[in-house]
């Protein structure tokens, strides 16, 4: 990240009702006081965001310290008392040119084993600790205060940000998002998505399709086998053949397994397999939650047939069917696109990198929107106990992101 470092160191809108708006906001007056990142990121990390809860409340908050001159907020309702929002500084984007920066707000449950209170941000030994404080609300308050600091200036370019809801459930807000987004309006297509890739540069992701295998036996007494049909047993055969399918998929390789250093190939798995009412009662349904991840030049479908295909055989004679019940598309972002090499350069990174987990990239691209993750933190602390962002990632991803936003909208690259 040399070169990085070197250069760190020298209007009102219409109400779109129908479209799910629920309301857009001209800034006309508010203090600007300027809350440092930490002070931003204490306060975002205490209002929990579960994807159980309602989010209008750090949405509120968030509004309420953007509403200062120079600043254009959007928020679009959401399912479940949910809110995205979108905000924009600058020149209204006209032909996609400017920056977009986004980020989730929702963060997973906290869970059992914190040292201390997670959704109450400590600091210790150099690290930041708290529920989402690495993913991803560390990038969500840089960007928020990144755009405070340039709303009083003169931008050269658009510099638009995103914040969705639940996007730890399957990118459902993005889905959302993508869906209320008024046509005729645009986004500036260079996209920065601040998951935390410890500030490496990744444009491919795979996708990940939830989908169940459901089986329909018959019930009887469990004391006479001869009596009913165990959807169970069943089930296990069909598990036998998914586990089979998974190592077959092993072996695949396609155009994009080069960018992945660490599961270069399609990912099969099974995760939960649910039925039974009773000791006495053969059981006549069986449910088996499965996680498909398809490599970004792979076609889901294609793929999801072949599964029917093999589970067919096995489940000759019995009703059954495979439903899908989330599916967050892959990203692949090519490597000659504005933003891939922009940001490469920026870190002086050869070459951009693709990774296993999902973003909201997939659904933002419906829009045009040319997206690379790009954020601090490692994705190694998400999701865990006493998850923390290091000081060092937090400073960097800062420094980072006032450089890009420097060259991309204020030309002085």
């Amino acid at each position: 990240m040399s070169g990085l470092l070197n250069r760190l160191n020298s209007s009102v809108w219409p109400l779109y009702a129908s479209a799910g708006w629920l309301a857009t906001v001209s800034s006309l007056a508010m203090a600007s006081h300027l809350m440092e990142d930490r002070e931003l990121l204490a306060k975002l990390v205490g209002l929990e965001t579960t994807s159980a809860l309602s989010n209008r409340g750090v949405v509120d908050v968030i509004c309420d310290y953007l509403d200062r001159p120079g600043v254009r907020i959007h928020r679009l309702t959401a399912a479940g008392d949910k809110e995205n929002l979108v905000v924009e500084v600058g020149p209204e984007c006209q032909d996609g040119s400017g920056l977009t920066l986004s980020g989730h707000l929702d963060c997973v449950p906290a869970g059992e084993g914190w040292s201390h209170g997670p959704f109450d941000l400590l600091e210790r030994d150099g690290r930041l600790f708290g529920r989402g404080a690495c993913d991803m609300k560390g990038f969500d308050a840089l960007a928020i205060n990144a755009m405070a600091r340039v709303a009083d200036g003169t931008l050269e370019a658009p510099l638009a940000l995103v914040l969705t809801c639940d996007e730890e459930i399957g990118g459902v807000g993005a889905a959302q998002l993508v869906e209320a987004w008024p046509r005729d309006r645009q986004l500036p297509r260079s996209t920065i998505i601040g998951e935390p890739t410890m500030m490496n540069v990744v444009r491919m992701h795979k996708g990940h399709l939830k989908f169940f295998v459901r089986i329909r036996g018959a019930s009887g007494h469990s004391g006479n086998p001869t009596v009913g049909q165990n959807a169970l047993v069943a089930g296990g055969a069909a598990v036998e053949v998914l586990a089979r399918i998974g190592d077959d998929f092993k072996e695949i390789r396609t155009a994009t397994s080069g960018c992945f250093e660490d599961v270069a190939h399609p990912v099969l798995a099974v995760v939960g397999m649910t039925s039974g009412q009773a000791w006495n009662i053969t059981p006549d349904e069986c449910e088996i939650r499965c996680g498909l991840r398809v490599l970004p030049d792979q076609d889901v479908s294609t793929v999801l047939d072949q599964i029917r295909s093999a589970l067919s055989m096995s489940l000759d004679g019995l009703e059954w069917s495979l439903d899908v019940y989330n599916n967050n598309p892959p990203l692949c972002t090519s490597e000659e696109t504005l933003v891939n090499q922009m940001v490469c350069e920026a870190v002086g990174q050869e070459h951009s990198l693709g990774v296993s987990y999902c973003s909201d990239g997939g659904h933002l691209a419906k829009l045009g929107l040319e997206c690379v993750l790009w954020g601090p933190g490692s994705i190694e602390q998400a999701h865990q106990p006493d998850e923390y962002l290091s000081l060092e990632q937090f400073t960097l991803g800062r420094d980072a992101l006032r450089d890009v936003i420097n060259r991309h909208c204020l030309g002085n690259g």
